[in-house]
């Protein structure tokens, strides 16, 4: 059985139709559960891109294999020339290529 009962009709003209269904599709909706989220009064955000969510992992796995060898150190009390050498480099390609996908879009 459906939630919700009540059948709603809208009119809208052709820029408005196509503003809803752009921004539905950014926040990863339907038009019916977007516009029922605006009306909740709810805060819509456009869903993460694929370049973001690229990055995202990216950085996760470079946390992940710091955090490794911060516990490696931690038991040794020392840390070894490579995995200064790893972080660094790790860190500072990150960076470039992430400062090259956002200053390209500009």
């Amino acid at each position: 059985m459906r939630e919700r009962t009540i059948k709603q009709q809208i009119y809208l003209n052709a820029q408005e139709k196509n503003l809803l269904k752009q921004k539905s599709k950014k926040a990863g909706m339907n038009e019916s559960e977007f516009l029922r989220s605006c009306i909740k009064g709810y805060k819509i955000k456009e869903q993460p891109t694929k370049e973001i969510r690229e990055f995202t992992r990216d950085i996760s796995g470079i946390a992940n294999n710091i955090n490794q060898i911060a516990r490696a150190v931690n038991g040794a009390r020392y840390i070894r020339n490579d995995d200064l050498e790893y972080i660094n480099k790790t860190i500072h390609s990150f960076i470039l290529e992430f400062q090259k996908k956002v200053y390209s879009r500009e």
